[in-house]
């Protein structure tokens, strides 16, 4: 399977403004890659949407041939950080940061997908920010930290491709991913009594130094 490459964001946090909120996943764009629904319906998409309920999505072990994968949008476009929910049920956590079935998924960014295409290639121009294993993100779930202002953002399982026996069924199991709302920077203005203050400041620091 050929993965994308590309250069790894910066994992400086660069919030664009104070306000800035939780953006939970509200689209995604996802094809059954072989996952076992069950009882736990985990090949509904629409599992991966909104806040964490204990329902979760299996995006599936990709393979050589079907790479397994889903993009997600938020209603508006994001920065960093963001977290991600998994779950494995009866995790026993490994040193390495995954569980004893072991999963693992790349995170990448962009801003030009089809979206409802299915179309791996078309994640081409995005880039890496991470990399996060199961056990990391049971519970509470695990951050990664990126800056930039993006449209999409895609989870491509790894699982087979890290680990030589990963003893997972179904791949990567997606209960939610939230990110952080982007704002453009605004300059503050500066009030017109300190505008005017201004000149008095620099007369009287002129003043000083003649002395």
């Amino acid at each position: 399977m050929r993965f994308l490459i590309g250069a790894l964001a910066t994992s400086a946090v660069m919030l664009a403004s104070a306000d800035a909120s939780t953006l939970y996943a509200t689209a995604v764009d996802w094809q059954n890659n072989g996952t076992n629904g069950g009882s736990f319906n985990r090949d509904v998409a629409t599992n991966a949407l909104g806040a964490t309920d204990g329902q979760f999505l299996a995006l599936g072990l990709s393979s050589k041939d079907n790479p397994s994968f889903a993009v997600f949008s938020f209603g508006q476009q994001f920065t960093g950080p963001m977290n991600l929910v998994e779950v494995t049920f009866n995790c026993r956590l490994l040193n390495d940061g995954s569980c004893s079935h072991r999963e693992a998924v790349d995170v990448y960014v962009g801003n030009d997908y089809a979206f409802g295409s299915h179309d791996f290639s078309d994640l081409d121009d995005f880039t890496r920010v991470g990399q996060i294993l199961n056990g990391d993100a049971q519970g509470m779930g695990a951050m990664l930290n990126f800056a930039g202002n993006y449209t999409y953002l895609a989870l491509v399982d790894v699982s087979a491709y890290v680990f030589s026996r990963p003893n997972s069924g179904d791949g990567f199991d997606i209960d939610s991913i939230s990110v952080t709302a982007f704002d453009d920077i605004t300059p503050t203005p500066v009030p017109a009594a300190a505008l005017l203050m201004a000149p008095a400041l620099g007369g009287m620091a002129l003043r000083r130094r003649k002395k």
